[in-house]
């Protein structure tokens, strides 16, 4: 392999591909982490809804009866949870989906809203008409969110057992649940400067949009959930600068009618799905084979 020995001046690189260089550098530390590599292709698929296209990631989903979404955070994309879908474990017991959220990565959306209840309309809508497509056997349906995609997966869920009527769980790993403990910080409102917006990339723009609705969203999702009572399992760290492990204790203060588990990481960050992978796996594994 021939290297480029090309001098890059790194003085002269304005701040968005500073930003994009740092960002690189994050998803490939993340995606360091242990697997059994499977031997199945990872296919790119590109499925309309009614609020837009979303673009995902799956794996061979033939002759699988356990459907696994992933719904990343905020940022980010499907491909963060890549290290996940080439795993020979998780290949042999899961036929698995990783989308893009609609306004990132590459599903697209005619205009952005930042919106926890539009987000999990399109991805619940992604798993029935993949699932219709695809003709599969699905008897059950597990969505894992992490951080922002927490709420999501589970507004995702409640629609999807209106739509498919099917039993499954919902995993909240780092996820923001609770309204009473989110607020907006100091860099959400400076980061609403036009100068500072047209410096950032457009992920990160509407990432602090999302920011700004998520605590309205929260209540709504409470709302909504009251009724409900399919199976719930919270991994969150004790060390979590960004999401406080306090969310875990939203759904003993919401009364929550169906099976909950909580699982504290001692030590966690908020990037546990990736820092913590092996423990990540191991719970998810027993807790859907129960």
């Amino acid at each position: 392999m021939k290297l480029n020995h090309n001098r890059i001046h790194l003085y002269r690189l304005n701040p968005k591909k500073w930003i994009q260089i740092v960002i690189w550098f994050q998803i490939l530390f993340l995606q360091c982490v242990p697997h059994l590599e499977g031997k199945e292709n990872i296919e790119k698929l590109t499925i309309p809804t009614k609020e837009g296209n979303i673009f995902t990631l799956t794996n061979d989903c033939h002759s699988k009866s356990k459907l696994l979404v992933f719904v990343h955070g905020s940022p980010g994309n499907g491909s963060d949870f890549l290290s996940y879908l080439l795993d020979k474990d998780f290949q042999t017991h899961f036929c698995m989906l990783s989308p893009d959220r609609l306004g990132f990565g590459y599903s697209k959306q005619e205009e952005f809203i930042p919106s926890v209840t539009t987000q999990g309309k399109a991805i619940s809508e992604m798993i029935q008409s993949f699932v219709e497509s695809q003709k599969l056997s699905v008897t059950s349906i597990t969505i894992v969110g992490h951080s922002y995609g927490g709420p999501v997966a589970m507004k995702s869920f409640l629609l999807c057992i209106e739509r498919l009527k099917k039993d499954g769980k919902v995993f909240l790993l780092s996820a923001p649940m609770d309204p009473m403990y989110e607020e907006l910080r100091f860099y959400n409102h400076l980061a609403k400067n036009v100068i500072i917006e047209w410096i950032l990339p457009k992920s990160w723009v509407r990432s602090n949009e999302e920011m700004f609705q998520l605590k309205q969203d929260l209540i709504g999702l409470a709302l909504a959930m009251k009724q409900s009572q399919f199976p719930v399992v919270m991994i969150h760290g004790d060390s979590d600068g960004l999401v406080p492990w306090e969310h875990t204790k939203f759904l003993k203060h919401e009364s929550y009618k169906g099976d909950s588990k909580v699982y504290l990481l001692s030590g966690g960050s908020h990037f546990i799905p990736w820092t913590r992978f092996s423990e990540i796996k191991s719970i998810l594994f027993k807790e859907v084979s129960q």
